[in-house]
């Protein structure tokens, strides 16, 4: 099995979207990835999906529309971060799941925002997190910090959008992190999943493949 760096895996996106593929085609593909994956491999009632206002968080949203669209309407979106941060492709599913009406949407702005949704981490059977993709470094902010403690803290089983959000995608290292049952990892295996370091954050890793 080829392991990628961040890089690598980079300009094999940069050189799809060269061929005519788009951010939001590949954003639609690995929602509906993440769906297939969810319903052939889970048992469960209820859904929320955890994202941030980048792509990964578009990933998310949009296997949220997707699992709807293959009748599981016991769905929640939370949202960590600000309407106005919110990149394109996130923004568009984000104005799907609106349209449907049925699904419950929430705004992580404060820690009075984490009062609010500690319930629905909490029932959740499946908690689906794409806060901070590969290209995530540094410190996580306070309130993302505390919002994972949630997560991490509810017995649901979880799954990590291409990397655990918190985790460094190119060395690894994390001060918190998801601790992920599953990791669905874009494109290809990452090199920092090499590491055993990460191997009890990552959980089983699958690979999506967006381009075929």
């Amino acid at each position: 099995m080829e392991y990628y760096s961040i890089d690598e895996i980079r300009k094999i996106e940069q050189e799809a979207i060269r061929k005519g593929m788009t951010e939001e085609k590949m954003m639609d593909t690995a929602g509906h990835l993440i769906a297939d994956f969810i319903v052939k491999n889970l048992q469960f009632k209820k859904v929320v999906f955890v994202g941030g206002t980048g792509n990964n968080g578009g990933d998310t949203f949009s296997a949220a529309f997707h699992l709807f669209n293959l009748n599981y309407p016991n769905l929640e979106v939370i949202v960590a971060g600000k309407p106005n941060e919110l990149k394109e492709g996130p923004n568009n599913f984000l104005h799907l799941i609106h349209d449907i009406k049925t699904i419950p949407v929430k705004f992580v702005l404060g820690p009075d925002d984490l009062i609010k949704i500690k319930e629905d981490i909490s029932t959740a059977d499946i908690l689906v997190v794409g806060i901070f993709g590969t290209g995530f470094h540094g410190d996580l902010p306070d309130l993302t910090a505390e919002l994972i403690d949630l997560i991490n803290n509810s017995t649901a089983k979880k799954i990590s959008v291409d990397i655990p959000s918190g985790m460094n995608g190119d060395t690894g290292e994390f001060k918190k992190a998801v601790k992920s049952d599953f990791t669905l990892t874009m494109l290809a295996m990452k090199k920092v999943f090499q590491s055993g370091i990460v191997s009890p954050i990552c959980g089983k890793i699958s690979v999506l493949d967006l381009l075929n």
